[in-house]
């Protein structure tokens, strides 16, 4: 059961001034071939030149993503589970990473990216990575290639999908990814950001064009900045974000008929006394669930709450906890049917910094949450009665001394590696240090490792044939 977020007379309230916006206000396109296509496709223009959509197109809209993603009809999910290992792949393209030594920011270059595929390597919890970090030492036009090659180099382990940041090198990287294994429409990514308020830039649009002949999924992604460039009030910035994606995944649709569609709210919040952005107040919870749960109500669900593991803390330690929980019990109540999903992943300061020593944390986090979840071992019929007689009427109820407590206290324990459980209470900086020091233990650690021989021998033909094409 999910927790309603505005009663079902204010929904159509919303659903209607959303039909309202796209017809009267519509999308500012700023590629003049997606204009043209979406005139074709029975779009009106505005006076000012901006795309207007009308009730057909949102219908078909509606059928077609219930038809994508029909209505489940299983029971609620358990959340109970056997006794495992938390594992989690790392990386989201950020384009700084946070240095324990300075307690700041930095770029990304070459020597870090090498740190933290080495960290993936050798830490046995990290499944894969995804580029972890965006470089300011190669060219823009081929910088995610060439971070590719170097981590090929560096790991065994899976490479995840890359968002395209120059839209001329999505038919290299859809190459790459079919060396690495991956089918095109897979990995040259899916995350197409609109600006708002209702404007699709002409790089996404170029972007979504060069997907086009993989047929990739198209992600419509609205990041409203709540009282920025979205309204200030919680029902005005739920109205613009789901007009953005209704509108978007139209204009997916024109563009490419064929590409599997998902809406992605990822909002955020100008605080007025300073100026900052934050995504991680109890206003951008109910913003990114109010537009999840209209788009549910109104125009065939299909949607996904982005930015999960957005926050603000800008280093790593108990602030980015707190947030982190903050937006998951939101989301477990207004989205996830009361289930508690705790994203970490080690992103900083609104999805801008990575940090190693926040991913760990984060893991440590998740294993105690899931062990609450886990499955408790169940004795034998009459062994429990046998022994609480056994104990409490002739060992005086002291259970500690029992042969069966020493052969088995550790059966269901779990025990923090960088959190304490005892007298002496970490302090954070004792934390974070803790963590510093495993992510440098598993850097030194470090076993030469690469993808085949073969598999990076063709990357680098794929780099370098787009370092002649885009560079020169």
């Amino acid at each position: 059961m999910r927790t309603a977020l505005f009663p079902d007379t204010q929904f159509e309230q919303m659903a209607s001034e959303v039909r309202r916006v796209l017809a009267e206000v519509g999308y500012a396109v700023d590629h003049p071939e997606v204009k043209a296509l979406a005139w074709r496709a029975g779009c009106r223009e505005s006076g000012a030149g901006r795309v207007l959509f009308d009730s057909r197109q949102i219908d078909e809209l509606r059928a077609e993503l219930l038809r994508q993603y029909p209505p489940p009809t299983a029971s609620d999910t358990t959340l109970v589970h056997p006794p495992r290992e938390i594992r989690a792949a790392i990386g989201n393209i950020t384009p700084k990473v946070y240095d324990h030594a300075s307690g700041q920011a930095v770029g990304g270059t070459l020597a870090v990216l090498q740190d933290i595929v080495k960290f993936v390597q050798a830490e046995p919890r990290v499944t894969g990575v995804t580029l972890p970090v965006s470089r300011q030492d190669v060219p823009p036009a081929v910088e995610q290639m060439d971070s590719l090659v170097a981590m090929a180099k560096l790991t065994s382990k899976p490479l995840g999908a890359i968002d395209a940041t120059v839209p001329e090198s999505v038919p290299y990287l859809a190459e790459m990814g079919a060396v690495l294994g991956h089918a095109p429409a897979a990995f040259v990514g899916s995350c197409n950001c609109i600006n708002p308020p209702l404007r699709l830039e002409a790089r996404t649009a170029e972007t979504m064009l060069q997907r086009r002949c993989y047929h990739s999924r198209s992600m419509i992604t609205p990041m409203p900045c709540i009282g920025g460039s979205g309204p200030v009030d919680i029902h005005g910035s739920v109205v613009q974000g789901t007009a953005e994606i209704v509108g978007g995944l139209i204009l997916s649709r024109i563009i490419d008929p064929e590409a599997p569609l998902l809406g992605y709210i990822a909002c955020n919040q100008v605080d007025m006394l300073t100026g900052n952005g934050t995504s991680c107040t109890p206003q951008t919870v109910r913003v990114d669930a109010g537009v999840y749960q209209l788009m549910e109500y109104a125009f065939g669900g299909g949607t996904r709450v982005g930015g999960r593991s957005y926050i603000n803390a800008r280093r790593p330690g108990l602030q980015a906890v707190f947030e982190r929980f903050l937006k998951a019990l939101g989301y477990a109540a207004l989205v996830d049917k009361h289930w508690l999903s705790y994203a970490g992943g080690g992103c900083l300061e609104n999805g801008s910094t990575i940090s190693v020593e926040q991913f760990l944390l984060d893991i440590e986090v998740l294993s105690g949450l899931d062990s609450v979840w886990t499955t408790p071992v169940v004795a034998s019929p009459g062994d429990a009665v046998e022994r609480i007689r056994e104990t409490v009427l002739n060992g005086a109820g002291n259970f500690l001394s029992t042969d069966h407590t020493l052969a088995h206290f550790r059966d269901e324990m779990w025990t923090p590696h960088y959190f304490r459980c005892g007298t002496a209470t970490a302090t954070e900086n004792e934390i974070v240090d803790r963590c510093h020091a495993e992510y440098r233990r598993a850097v030194e650690s470090y076993q030469p490792a690469s993808h085949p021989v073969q598999v990076v021998r063709e990357l680098e033909r794929i780099l370098q044939k787009a370092r002649r094409d885009l560079v020169g």
